[in-house]
């Protein structure tokens, strides 16, 4: 019982994470605008391709865990998105923050992060009969 509600908070906090990378990329797409964010590795309009081809393997690695078609690519999924985010937002020079608050919020969505790459890992149990 345990092991599904952490499933569902992975599927759910990796599936808005998509979406909202999808949107992004989405709307700069359509507005021919340059996307900048520092703490990704990418720039420009490599950005965006990046992006918006992370939101689809995101959303399908959610759609193919949960139906039970491939459900190990979505641990792999949720272990890049927590090294991305990490790298983009600890290491020093990569981001830099205005105020102790943004800090902290970056911080839980980095907690979030973890708990649902870790979350993620219950796949691997074995389902009882």
């Amino acid at each position: 019982m345990v092991a599904r509600i952490l499933r569902l908070y992975a599927y759910l906090y990796h599936l808005i994470f998509a979406i909202y990378l999808f949107g992004i990329s989405l709307i700069a797409w359509l507005s021919n605008n340059t996307l900048k964010m520092p703490f990704l590795p990418w720039s420009g309009e490599s950005l965006q391709a990046w992006l918006m081809g992370g939101a689809v393997t995101g959303i399908v690695s959610i759609v193919l865990a949960v139906t039970g078609i491939f459900r190990f690519l979505f641990p792999l999924w949720a272990l890049t998105m927590f090294v991305v985010l990490f790298r983009g937002f600890i290491f020093p020079g990569f981001y830099t923050y205005e105020s102790r608050s943004e800090f902290t919020q970056f911080l839980l969505i980095i907690l979030g992060a973890l708990i649902a790459f870790l979350a993620s890992l219950t796949l691997f149990s074995r389902k009882r009969r």
